[in-house]
């Protein structure tokens, strides 16, 4: 199965983002670990060569962490950065059967995206989960998966 932007999207929206008058979770540890499990559950979705991603779920906790970091940072440029980064690195080295997922080369992407909503809070949330969404994508499918030969190399699906 195909990542899908659009499911991402909702997950972030319902599960992370928090509508007018709802709870605001009560630390950045807290809103990490709702991102990340929004994303992880997304990326559990993954193929890459007809493998599926085997550590999306496992490699969770290291995502909530870099992005609870990320979600501290009072200036929206640092913020949207770390969080790329944060992503990226939990893209890089997801493993797909025997194949391992190389670091993503669209991070800059990533992280203009996410500064923008960032520095944009105003917007509606369904329109900032899906620019974070497409923000995802657009790293995942920019991340090469590394397979020992007679396999070749294939982008994350």
């Amino acid at each position: 199965m195909a990542l899908v932007p659009g499911n991402l999207a909702t997950q972030l929206e319902n599960g992370w983002m928090v509508a007018e008058g709802g709870s605001y979770p009560q630390n950045p540890l807290q809103s990490g670990q709702r991102f990340a499990a929004a994303v992880s559950t997304w990326f559990s979705a993954a193929q890459a060569n007809g493998f599926p991603c085997a550590t999306a779920k496992a490699r969770e906790g290291q995502l909530a962490a870099q992005a609870a970091a990320a979600f501290q940072v009072m200036s929206a440029p640092a913020a949207g950065a770390q969080l790329a980064l944060a992503v990226a690195a939990y893209y890089a080295g997801q493993s797909f059967g025997a194949g391992v997922a190389t670091y993503p080369a669209a991070v800059s992407a990533g992280t203009a995206t996410f500064s923008q909503v960032f520095a944009d809070l105003n917007s509606p949330i369904a329109a900032r989960a899906q620019q974070m969404a497409s923000a995802c994508q657009i790293m995942a499918v920019s991340t090469i998966v590394t397979f020992p030969l007679p396999l070749t190399p294939s982008p994350i699906m």
